[in-house]
């Protein structure tokens, strides 16, 4: 088990927020880096790299694509989303997290352990559950995966707060008719094992559940 500072438990409404763009100066570009080492170090390593406002560290313990496609949930174009999707999203990523956490607060004054939970497999990949519980008690999980190294799975551990949001993009994208919309089809059709997962996690209520399958229905139509 390690101890470290909190991140208020990865607010779900703050990460939401850190997908939009503030108008400040563009992050330099990012390149790729491997993930850590294991999956426990891949959450450590991100509290760290935020505590000291590393985003380009940060951005590398993201699934590659996930932050790019997370920017649909705020209404990111097409057209960005999906040169971020062919160019690499590192950038995006880095100001994903810078979002967090300019958003959070009082997040870094608690602090937090972090210790592993279990794998859960769905269809061919395997998840790495991470709980994080901070002072007061409280206690969520987040999965790691690997993907050239240990990485968070946007996904999985938040889908929950993005899926409702997700929706009305997917329905546009599904009825646009553009190289582009149908690049963004088929990466979020490799997110759908990620969604099934957060569908399921402790303490999804009924009602989360329902829209983040309701999400995979839409992203898995045919036609």
């Amino acid at each position: 088990m390690r101890r470290t500072n909190s991140i208020a438990l990865i607010a779900l409404t703050v990460l939401i927020a850190a997908c939009s763009e503030d108008g400040g100066d563009p992050v330099v570009s990012i390149l790729p880096g491997d993930g850590a080492p294991t999956a426990i170090e891949a959450v450590d390593g991100l509290v760290g790299a935020i505590n000291s406002a590393d985003f380009v560290a940060s951005s590398r313990l993201a699934i590659p694509g996930h932050a790019a496609l997370a920017a649909l949930a705020e209404g990111a174009t097409f057209s960005a989303v999906a040169d971020a999707l062919r160019e690499g999203d590192e950038e995006v990523a880095a100001n994903f997290w810078a979002g967090f956490a300019q958003g959070s607060g009082a997040f870094l004054t608690e602090t937090l352990t972090t210790a592993e939970g279990g794998v859960v497999d769905q269809d061919a990949l395997q998840f790495h559950t991470i709980m994080v519980r901070g002072g007061a008690g409280e206690e969520r999980a987040i999965l790691v995966r690997d993907d050239d190294g240990f990485r968070v799975d946007l996904f999985a551990s938040f889908g929950a707060g993005l899926a409702d949001k997700m929706a009305a993009p997917v329905e546009r994208l599904l009825t646009t008719q553009t190289d582009d919309a149908r690049l963004i089809l088929a990466s979020l059709a490799d997110i759908v094992p990620s969604l099934l997962v957060a569908a399921e996690l402790p303490g999804t209520t009924p009602e989360v559940a329902q829209q983040i399958l309701a999400l995979v229905e839409l992203i898995t139509r045919v036609g």
